[in-house]
């Protein structure tokens, strides 16, 4: 595998061009081992080489190396409770074409799930122009195997121990990597988002439920290997109502999409502005209690630097974050408490999508496998 090459691509990604020597001094490669990786990568057209900015030294400076965004494409898929999001981007995660369809729960089966991703991503590579992608990438609602192949239980979904990659490249020709779709997200925010060059990301996301991922030091946070943060599924009350995991008093079990229906006495799909619908009645004052009283825990357990909101978090009222500002930092260690941030997410409702797109990004082209 290309170790060097992924060094390399990394270093372009998120520092844009580099002069050769910056790049041999950045990665502790000799200068013949870095001229044979960029040979390779200029070979591959990946990379061009391009002028440099403007320097104050004597001579002429050698050409920087650039990346070419759309040298290279991948496919993004994000799976939740009855909805699927797909987007093919270009190598800085940036949708070239996008796409959606709901299913059915339970009646529709995993099988004509992913015939149907399948189709659509076919879809995909002719509006965005592009005839190969380097592999796919799919957040699943749940934890998956170590190997990211298998979602292992999705509550939402009713899919238990399903062998999802085999079942997706057989049906697209194509590599496939799993991650848990919060976990997915997080990891788009840390390369392409608001969590550049932040040390721990924590990301937040309600929609059928409340889930979260975690990327420390630019590495997603995988427990146990299966790569979820099951903060929604904190006990808050021991005689709490009855939560979908099977436990009493989770914090999703008072946060989630149906829940707060419930209580504007809507039907249906919710809509956008959910939870400004929400300030306006008397679930609001215990929602939020409820939602600090979890982020106390995690951020003790975790100490995030940022925490991004995503779903119908990035769409609540300013009266959210005043009160996470106001009251969360007391809870929280003394050194967290100055460094903390809490943000909305810009990537608005296809994120989960482009973080598929990141975590095959990592894996299919970032991390050097394909040199």
């Amino acid at each position: 595998m290309g170790v060097h090459h992924g060094q390399v691509l990394r270093i372009l990604r998120d520092e844009g061009p580099q002069s050769r020597a910056i790049l041999a001094r950045r990665t502790g490669l000799s200068a013949t081992t870095l001229t044979h990786v960029t040979a390779q990568l200029l070979a591959d057209g990946s990379v061009a080489e391009v002028e440099p900015a403007a320097s104050s030294g004597v001579g002429r400076p050698g050409l920087a190396i650039r990346l070419l965004p759309n040298a290279h494409h991948v496919a993004g898929v994000h799976i939740g409770a009855g909805l699927v999001q797909l987007t093919v981007t270009d190598l800085l995660g940036s949708p070239k074409a996008a796409a959606s369809f709901e299913f059915a729960l339970p009646d529709t089966s995993p099988e004509a799930v992913t015939a149907r991703i399948a189709d659509e991503i076919e879809k995909l590579k002719l509006l965005a122009r592009t005839d190969h992608l380097l592999g796919v990438g799919v957040g699943v609602p749940g934890p998956v195997d170590a190997g990211q192949r298998t979602i292992l239980a999705s509550i939402n979904t009713g899919w238990r121990n399903l062998p999802l990659v085999g079942m997706l490249e057989r049906r697209t020709g194509l590599t496939v990597v799993l991650e848990h779709n919060v976990t997915a997200m997080a990891v788009a925010e840390a390369r392409f988002g608001l969590g550049r060059g932040v040390p721990a990301l924590l990301y937040v996301y309600l929609r059928s439920g409340l889930g979260a991922g975690l990327v420390v030091d630019g590495v997603p946070f995988r427990p146990g290997g299966h790569g979820a943060v099951e903060l929604g599924h904190i006990q808050i009350s021991q005689n709490g109502p009855r939560c979908s995991c099977g436990n009493h008093g989770c914090l999703e079990s008072y946060v989630n999409e149906r829940v707060l229906m419930r209580a504007l006495g809507l039907e249906g799909s919710a809509p956008a502005d959910l939870l400004m619908q929400v300030e306006n009645t008397d679930v609001w004052g215990p929602t939020l209690a409820r939602l600090t009283d979890s982020l106390a825990i995690a951020i003790s357990l975790l100490t995030p630097d940022l925490i991004v909101f995503g779903g119908h978090l990035a769409d609540a009222p300013e009266s959210l974050f005043a009160h996470l500002r106001k009251h969360l930092p007391p809870r929280v260690m003394p050194h967290m408490r100055d460094i903390l941030r809490f943000e909305r997410t810009g990537f608005g409702s296809q994120l989960g999508a482009i973080g598929g797109a990141a975590v095959a990004l990592d894996h299919f082209f970032y991390s050097g496998a394909r040199y």
